[in-house]
């Protein structure tokens, strides 16, 4: 019977400073194991105890990093040509979007450039806040 090994961090461990969507702060984080592709590091959280892959800054371009959170008024916002979000879609930073779901307006703010050539756009909704959603899906 096969099984398969599984890297556990040692005494040893090496930290990666990154920042956690989920509880919205920076920490230095444990590096956990690499992924089956040997170009992806996984990190574990302090704060909430999640696994994330490393996402090295000098990937994205200046455009592309992410501003500081801010509030985003309905008046700020062009909702006449906001685009309908869908996660096949390609979008542009400063473009404005509505997600049907949650019947919200909010404005591209940056891009991610995640392992496996996955995207991801992040946008500052009027009520959700900042929330980070797929771009440019293939099924």
């Amino acid at each position: 019977m096969g099984g398969r090994t599984v890297i556990m961090p040692s005494e040893t461990t090496t930290t990666i400073h990154q920042h956690c969507s989920v509880c919205k702060a920076d920490f230095d984080m444990d590096v956990i194991k690499q992924g089956s592709t040997e170009d992806v590091l996984w990190l574990k959280c302090p704060g909430c105890q999640g696994f994330l892959p490393y996402m090295p800054k000098e990937d994205l371009t200046d455009a592309e990093r992410m501003p500081d959170e801010q509030k985003v008024a309905l008046e700020d916002l062009d909702v006449e040509h906001a685009k309908e979000y869908a996660e096949d879609q390609e979008y542009q930073i400063g473009e404005v979007l509505h997600h049907r779901s949650w019947n919200d307006f909010g404005k591209v703010v940056a891009k991610d450039k995640l392992p496996g050539n996955r995207r991801t756009i992040w946008v500052q909704f009027i009520r959700q806040g900042r929330v980070q959603l797929l771009e440019g899906v293939v099924h």
